[in-house]
């Protein structure tokens, strides 16, 4: 596992060179800054601010995260390096979570906007921390799945832009099964629910942190991240 952070830096460093990574900077602060000031208001209350600031990147990072995700492993297939990789003296499993290591770590600088607007709301008044702090611990769990999926999308294609509709069908998709689920009390709307990555982040912006979210989160991230070194070994052996 020694060579996961010389992969993880080689990532971050591609990612601060490639003009689409800070088009998705520049995107998603306009996006989230533009939804957020025209729902924020006097009359707003400043916990409920709070909260809202945490739900946008529900949606925004069905965007932002196949855009950050499509390169990953699909440009080095296509340009044949990823032969010269998979022969260094690096495992499939280390160059999985470099790879992914480096793509969350960027993920987290795209969050700065949204820290800024928590901290100029607790400039404004008082109100309750705790729900911010889960929140953010949500963000991260929901990131991490949600890069997962778009990193085992590039393992499996050799074209960016094929990787990156994939990714955003299958995240349009979990969200269609939240959108279906909400409301209902039926067993299949509760499976449907638990299916859907929305459901469980919301939980966390309300300041609940559940264990069978926590668990749902680290053993589906978990559970990609193995499949995407399955693609990857089964590419070596091709």
């Amino acid at each position: 596992m020694i060579n996961i952070p010389v992969i993880t830096k080689r990532e971050l460093g591609a990612y601060f060179l490639s003009p689409i990574a800070y088009i998705v900077l520049t995107a998603f602060a306009l996006m989230h800054g533009i939804l957020f000031s025209l729902q924020v208001g006097p009359s707003m209350d400043l916990q409920a601010a709070s909260r809202y600031a945490l739900a946008l990147p529900i949606y925004l990072l069905a965007l932002a995260a196949p855009a950050l995700t499509m390169r990953l492993f699909s440009e080095e297939i296509r340009s044949g390096t990823i032969e010269t990789l998979m022969t260094a003296p690096v495992t499939e499993t280390e160059v999985v979570l470099g790879k992914f290591l480096g793509a969350l770590i960027f993920s987290a600088v795209m969050f700065t906007p949204i820290m800024a607007e928590i901290v100029f709301l607790r400039l404004l008044g008082p109100w309750d921390v705790g729900p911010v702090l889960s929140g953010f611990l949500g963000l991260f769990l929901l990131t991490a799945q949600i890069l997962a999926i778009g990193l085992l999308c590039s393992a499996l294609s050799r074209m960016q832009i094929a990787s990156a509709i994939i990714n955003f069908a299958i995240l349009i998709g979990l969200y269609f099964l939240w959108i279906l689920g909400r409301g209902q009390t039926a067993a299949w709307a509760r499976l449907l629910r638990y299916a859907a990555p929305p459901w469980h982040y919301l939980s966390f912006t309300r300041g609940v942190v559940d264990t069978r979210d926590l668990a749902y989160y680290v053993v589906s991230t978990g559970a990609l991240l193995f499949l995407s070194v399955r693609a990857l070994q089964l590419r070596k052996w091709r």
